[in-house]
């Protein structure tokens, strides 16, 4: 193998050349995107950033205080841009009686003035940072009490920290759009564990801030390493001008689920005139599915939605805001913004589904698919989050699946297999690294990684294999324009060098959220950890008393399912127990026998409770992603 220094100066030579590249195509220097981010500042970040649980630290803005310098070789300038604009933090006055709390965690924490105390918009990811910028709106405008709560959307970052504005025993109106527990749940729960440990990709939470690591993540930083909470809302809203008087302030509402998130909403406050576009619109393209795994969101509809809410609203508002990012001024710009925002989802899915119907695959389509013209100079379309490519491949699989119609991927090779057998068609492992290095020669990076990814799988080429495929990661990202793809890359490197390193805080389950499911939802969850090798042969029923609603759970030919309000007329065990309780004994958090001293009833064999728990599988949230 060549030495991995000259190749590292290679990629570095070429790298910056690649960065250089972008800063001359781009007009980098515009500065209205700044004016914006900064107008309204009343009030800064906490000093000393914000602890977490047990003294450690959950989140702090002078982490990013290395983008006050120029931009050095290793980002991408244009990103490098957009990170210096997510910097920007503190409390700002939107409008009289709005304010946003921002980069206070990864989402915007919005503030209303009711006629008894504050109504909050998306209180963040994290007890501690959602309360963190509560304190700094008390303490700067006069305390007051939490009045009402609204929930834009499912997503975590914007409804994880709500136990750090309101008390969960006796909170406030909760307002969130029509559908709302369900996709919490689907999100949160079915998928949770595999999504978050992607997430962990996708935000960059395991990197450093700084040049080389973290810098941006599009919508905002990062994630917060808090604790996440969550309190069930009490209202929905589910029809496009509804409007509800929250505290005295009339809120008329746009129904914008299945763009960014399967339920959310956006609103006008009219006599604000503020629209706020939730995360339907951002000062980025966004992801039509992203990294970390979602279901594939529909770009029409998404470009339908903000449409309506220009029409509906665009001659009504002043102001424009976003759950991330900053606002945008005047009439005048906010129409063109939404028109803009608009456009860029309906040509990436016009875009891909002509190339679709000319006969192209989704990588040919992401190939082919070229920017438009106005995209150069409009920054707050451009890919900082989602990235045109990624976004094209997302509409072929929302509309074709993830098969592309050649016989060959009907049933391909799972990654160890195909490693093994191109390795050794190449000609063994040397020969393999040959190609890579020449590959690095060309600054053909994705060729490199795909045979070093390869090699890796194939569990040949050992260190060699596993840091040159670093190396090339690290440039990969290095290039990357978008704040998430660039984490992508970074982190896969940072894996292949030190191997998993688990951090606390970083993700997983919800417990808060877990507890909430209803019967069906939750045995639905748990159903899915059911090992298919432990329950061959195994034929059980259980039925549960929860909290006065009966299921019965059947267990046979290696599936478990339940049937809610049943009873089986012979279960081999029933259980009288609370939900809370019941969520604690399957994640093995408490005995059966601890359970029982805390007031579960088991008649019947308890024997057959136990061993129902122990056919389940427990998801590790740390597996691994880039190595096999």
């Amino acid at each position: 193998m060549a030495d991995l220094d000259t190749l590292s100066d290679t990629l570095d030579q070429a790298t910056a050349r690649a960065n250089a590249a972008v800063a001359a195509h781009l007009p980098l220097g515009q500065t209205d995107d700044f004016e914006a981010a900064s107008r309204g500042r009343i009030a800064g970040r906490p000093a000393g950033g914000i602890m977490g649980p047990k003294g450690r630290k959950a989140w702090d803005m002078a982490d990013f205080d290395f983008l006050q310098n120029d931009c050095p070789p290793t980002v991408n300038p244009s990103l490098w841009r957009m990170a210096r604009l997510n910097a920007i933090s503190g409390l700002f006055q939107v409008a009289d009686g709005v304010w946003q709390a921002r980069a206070f965690d990864y989402a915007n924490m919005t503030i209303i003035r009711g006629d008894t105390g504050w109504i909050i918009v998306d209180p963040l990811m994290a007890r501690q940072s959602a309360a963190a910028a509560l304190k700094v709106v008390n303490d700067t405008l006069g305390a007051r009490p939490v009045s009402a709560v609204i929930v834009t959307h499912t997503h975590p970052d914007h409804f994880g920290g709500i136990r750090g504005v309101v008390d969960a025993d006796d909170p406030p109106p909760i307002y969130a759009p029509e559908g709302f527990m369900e996709y919490a749940a689907s999100e949160g729960v079915l998928g949770g564990n595999h999504t978050a440990r992607r997430a962990i990709y996708q935000f960059g939470i395991t990197l450093a801030p700084g040049p080389e690591g973290l810098v941006d993540g599009g919508i905002g930083k990062t994630v917060a390493k808090g604790e996440r909470t969550f309190v069930p809302p009490s209202d929905v809203v589910g029809e496009t001008g509804a409007t509800r008087v929250i505290d005295g302030v009339p809120v008329t509402f746009l129904m914008a689920s299945g763009t960014e998130a399967p339920a959310e909403f956006a609103f006008l406050l009219p006599d604000h005139k503020v629209l706020c576009m939730a995360e339907v619109c951002t000062q980025t393209m966004h992801n039509l599915t992203p990294p970390r795994g979602a279901q594939v969101r529909d770009a029409l509809l998404w470009s339908r939605c903000i449409d309506q809410a220009l029409t509906l609203f665009g001659d009504r508002a002043e102001v424009l805001i976003n759950c991330h990012n900053w606002p945008v001024w005047g009439q005048e710009a906010l129409r063109r913004y939404l028109e803009e925002q608009r456009d860029v989802y309906k040509y990436i899915h016009d875009q891909a589904l002509r190339l679709a119907n000319l006969g192209h695959t989704p990588h040919e389509i992401a190939d082919l698919i070229q920017e438009p013209e106005w995209l150069a100079s409009r920054f707050h379309a451009r890919g900082y989050y989602g990235t045109l490519r990624f976004n094209a491949r997302a509409v072929y699989q929302r509309y074709y699946g993830c098969y592309d119609g050649n016989p060959v991927n009907l049933d391909p090779l799972p990654p160890a297999k195909l490693g093994a057998l191109y390795v050794a068609a190449i000609g063994g492992a040397d020969a393999a690294l040959a190609v890579a290095e020449r590959a690095v020669a060309d600054d053909d990076l994705q060729w490199a990684a795909t045979v070093l990814s390869h090699l890796v799988f194939a569990g040949e080429g050992g260190e060699n294999a596993r840091r040159l495929l670093a190396l090339v990661h690290r440039h990969q990202g290095y290039r990357e324009e978008s704040g998430i793809m660039r984490n992508v890359y970074l982190v896969g490197a940072q894996e292949l060098e030190e191997g998993v390193r688990p951090l606390p805080m970083a993700g997983g389950r919800n417990a808060d959220l877990a507890a909430t499911l209803g019967p069906q939802d939750w045995f639905d969850a748990f159903a899915l950890r059911l090992n298919p090798q432990r329950a061959k042969g195994v034929t059980l029923v259980i039925d549960f008393n929860i909290e006065g609603r009966d299921i019965s759970v059947m267990l046979a030919r290696q599936v478990e399912f339940a049937r809610i309000d049943t009873r089986h007329p012979d279960p081999d065990a029933r259980v009288t127990i609370e939900q809370t309780l019941l969520e604690r004994l399957a994640a093995g958090d408490i005995t059966l026998d601890q359970a029982r001293d805390q007031g579960a009833r088991i008649d019947g064999a308890a024997r057959a409770v136990a061993d129902w728990i122990a056919l389940h599988d427990t998801f590790e949230l740390w597996f691994d992603i880039i190595t096999p």
